[in-house]
């Protein structure tokens, strides 16, 4: 038998306050061990953080926003590569995320035009 698991995964803390996570998307690359933590591109500190990957996505409102990936821990020749998977992994994350909010957006929409005269 053969287990696999996905080549990302978002690092969280599982109970509030418990670990310095708090509000922060910091993300695990299982083949090459790196670490790499999300910030917005604008964050005054980024000019001082070497090796750093900026990058823009469009959102589902036509905004441009703008990205950066810092790295904490890593163990691979090739951080290039690792950037632009994980920027393609995340942008995933967030169309889905996009995604499961217009299909709550509609669900809401459906139920607020529903009649309140319930069978009994």
């Amino acid at each position: 038998m053969r287990f696999t698991i996905p080549d990302f995964t978002l690092l969280t803390e599982l109970a509030p306050k418990a670990t310095n996570l708090a509000g922060r998307v910091v993300i695990f690359h299982f083949p090459t061990h790196t670490i790499l933590e999300l910030l917005e591109a604008h964050n005054p500190l980024l000019r001082t953080i070497s090796p750093r990957y900026e990058w823009e996505r469009v959102n589902k409102y036509g905004e441009i926003e703008q990205f950066a990936f810092i790295v904490h821990r890593y163990v691979t020749d090739d951080l290039t590569k690792v950037f632009e998977q994980a920027e393609t992994w995340y942008e995933g994350v967030l169309d889905s995320f996009d995604e499961h909010q217009d299909t709550m957006d509609n669900l809401l929409d459906i139920w607020e035009k529903r009649s309140d005269d319930l069978p009994n």
